[in-house]
C-alpha cells in the first residue's frame, strides 16, 4: 500500500498562525494610535505659539475693530456710543497693542487701547511712557478659543516657575508698541484678573519682561514627554516666542523642565 500524503495545516498551525497575526495587527494599531496621539499633541504646542506669534503681527498692522462708525473715548479708555461722540478714528483713544489671556485651555485674545493722561511728556522713558496712558480692551475686537486635543497649560515641574500640582494654570500677556518709537514690549504675569498696566514692570521680573516657560500638559497623548512654549526675556518680536522639546538651555537662561 501507498503513503498517504496530507494537505493543509492542522488545528495547532491554525491557531498558532491566527494568535501571531493577531498579535501583530494589535503591535501595530497600538503603534500607530501612539504616533497619532503624538502628532496631535505637536499640533496643539504648534498651534498655540503661531496663535502667541500672530499677536505681534496684529501690534504692527494695527486695525480698527470698533464697531460703531461714531465713539466716545473716556478718560480710562472706555469706549462708549453715548456722549460726545466722533468718528470712529478719531477719539483721544489709541490702539496699542494685543492682549492674551490662557487659562488652562481657554485663551482669550483683545486688542488694547489706550488713553494719555495730562503728565504725558516725551521725555521719558519708552515703559514709563507707555505707563501714563491708562489702557484697557476693546470689547468688540476680543476673541475666545480652546487648545486642541483636550491639552492645557502647565507649570514646569522642576527648574524656574516649578510648582506642584503643575496645573491649574494661568498666564497673561500684554504686547504694547511703544508710541514713541514704535518698539515692542512683552509683559507677562500669572493673575489674568489685574489691571492691565499692573503688568508693567520694567525688567526681567515676573509679572514684567522675564523669559516664561509655558508647559503643555499633553493630557495622556503623549508618554511624560510634555514640550513648552517659551516667551523670551525682553521679547519684542514672534521671533522670541519658541517651542521646545524637554530639556533645559542654560545659555537662554531656561532652566525648568515640563
Amino acid at each position: 500500500m501507498g503513503n498517504l500524503n496530507k494537505n493543509g495545516f492542522t488545528l495547532i498551525e491554525t491557531m498558532l498562525f491566527l494568535a501571531i497575526t493577531g498579535a501583530l495587527i494589535v503591535a501595530v494599531l497600538v503603534g500607530t494610535g501612539a504616533s497619532i496621539n503624538v502628532q496631535r499633541y505637536r499640533d496643539s504646542v504648534t498651534s498655540l505659539k503661531s496663535l502667541i506669534q500672530s499677536q505681534y503681527s496684529d501690534v504692527l498692522n494695527v486695525q480698527n475693530q470698533a464697531t460703531a462708525t461714531n465713539i466716545a473715548c473716556d478718560s480710562n479708555a472706555n469706549i462708549s456710543t453715548t456722549g460726545s461722540t466722533v468718528p470712529r478714528g478719531q477719539s483721544d483713544c489709541v490702539i496699542m497693542g494685543k492682549y492674551v489671556t490662557i487659562n488652562g485651555s481657554n485663551v482669550t485674545t483683545s486688542t488694547v487701547i489706550g488713553h494719555a493722561s495730562g503728565t504725558t511728556t516725551s521725555d521719558l522713558s519708552d515703559i514709563n511712557l507707555i505707563k501714563s496712558y491708562n489702557l484697557s480692551t476693546l470689547p468688540s475686537s476680543t476673541e475666545t478659543s480652546q487648545l486642541e486635543w483636550g491639552t492645557q497649560i502647565a507649570w514646569p515641574k522642576s527648574g524656574g516657575g516649578a510648582k506642584s500640582p503643575t496645573t491649574p494654570r494661568s498666564i497673561a500677556i500684554l504686547i504694547i508698541r511703544s508710541p514713541q518709537n514704535g518698539q515692542n514690549y512683552t509683559f507677562t504675569g500669572d493673575d489674568i484678573t489685574v489691571p492691565l498696566k499692573s503688568l508693567i514692570v520694567a525688567g526681567a521680573s515676573n509679572p514684567g519682561q522675564g523669559q516664561r516657560t509655558i508647559c503643555v500638559a499633553s493630557d495622556g497623548l503623549t508618554n511624560n514627554n510634555d514640550m513648552a512654549i517659551s516667551i523670551g526675556a525682553y521679547a519684542a518680536s514672534s521671533s522670541d516666542i519658541e517651542s521646545r522639546s524637554n530639556s533645559v538651555n542654560l545659555s537662554l537662561g531656561i532652566n525648568s523642565q515640563c
